[in-house]
């Protein structure tokens, strides 16, 4: 199973074992999922949903024609004869308050 850290504890008596299990948990898995971090669960879902949005709408055509994902394809084809269509892809870009100008533009609610 995958680390699981409850946020809750990180003030308080266990704060160090929360931040280690932290640490343990990057080094050596390079993820955890965090639990009870008071984030409300609607905020959660739709910033999941913009950011599909976001993706669909500015990114995912560039995405899809890029060399690695190209590359990728080719390889898969000539061992398979299949394609990458239905891939869950990271996508990351960094949002900046002090620059706006440089946030996508095509998805409403965004900004």
């Amino acid at each position: 199973h995958f680390p699981v850290i409850d946020f809750s504890k990180i003030i308080g008596e266990e704060r160090e074992k929360t931040l280690s299990d932290i640490t343990k948990a990057c080094e050596e898995w390079g993820f955890f999922q965090l639990v009870s971090h008071g984030t409300p669960l609607e905020l959660l879902n739709k910033v999941k949903e913009l950011s599909s949005d976001c993706y669909k709408t500015e990114r995912e055509e560039a995405f899809m024609t890029s060399t690695p994902v190209k590359l990728l394809n080719e390889l898969l084809e000539k061992n398979s004869g299949e394609k990458l269509e239905s891939v869950d892809w990271e996508d990351v870009f960094t949002l900046l308050d002090h620059n706006q100008n440089e946030w996508p533009s095509n998805t409403s609610g965004l900004k």
